[in-house]
């Protein structure tokens, strides 16, 4: 139970901040002999899940009122969705930690590239061709240590958009995203992911408060030196 609380505070934190959840779960696994396969991995997204709903309830129901943003997130959705279901196997091979080095060194990469790179278009503005090289960006972060938050928002904001508008519509894409790959595995998880799934609900949330006031403060893009 400890360890599952434990990995759970690890998932809140790291799950919005852009330096990949799945590659801490993967490197503490390893170092602390914890459970961090795929199956338990994807279940803890569920907490994750319901802190990013918390925290944008409100930009849901403004997007749920233009079906034209509807219609983008879902199309930033497909990649990741493609790959996840085409490349399973090689997705499950890769929670190790011996992948982390080069995964790792790629969220610091795409961070590094958007330092003082955000323009003004806000979600209103997006477009076909701007949802499909979101969505792309964030199928690479079915991999671990390749940060869905980092690499999607680092995306949005080299593409133009002002920081909070790249903040928001990366969390909204995270939604369909953890739902699914936490309702795919629930009955792989387990009961002992349970108390790891609400510490990463209370721990999401302090995550997320946390990486607006970064990005807020132009602070984001040092997480890449965290990273190498």
């Amino acid at each position: 139970m400890i360890g599952s609380v434990v990995q759970g505070v690890v998932q809140g934190l790291t799950e919005f901040l852009p330096i990949s959840s799945s590659g801490h779960l993967v490197f503490f696994g390893s170092v602390l002999g914890l459970r961090s396969d795929v199956a338990f991995v994807a279940f803890l997204h569920l907490g994750t899940f319901l802190a990013v709903f918390l925290f944008t309830f409100r930009k849901i129901l403004y997007v749920l009122k233009r079906p034209i943003l509807v219609f983008y997130l879902f199309v930033s959705t497909l990649p990741a969705v493609v790959v996840g279901l085409t490349l399973s196997d090689a997705i499950e091979s890769s929670f190790d930690v011996s992948v982390l080095p080069i995964t790792f060194s790629t969220t610091a990469i795409f961070l590094g590239l958007s330092w003082g790179r955000m323009g003004g278009k806000r979600m209103d503005d997006m477009n076909v061709v701007d949802a499909v090289l979101i969505g792309l960006a964030q199928a690479l972060a079915v991999f671990p240590g390749i940060s869905r938050s980092g690499v999607t928002i680092a995306t949005t904001m080299l593409l133009g958009y002002e920081w909070e508008e790249s903040m928001y519509y990366s969390f909204l894409l995270s939604l369909p995203v953890t739902l699914g790959a936490g309702l795919l595995e629930l009955d792989k998880a387990g009961s002992e992911g349970i108390p790891g799934m609400v510490s990463a609900l209370i721990f999401g949330l302090v995550g997320l408060y946390f990486v607006r006031f970064l990005i807020a403060k132009r602070s984001f893009h040092l997480f890449g030196y965290y990273l190498v």
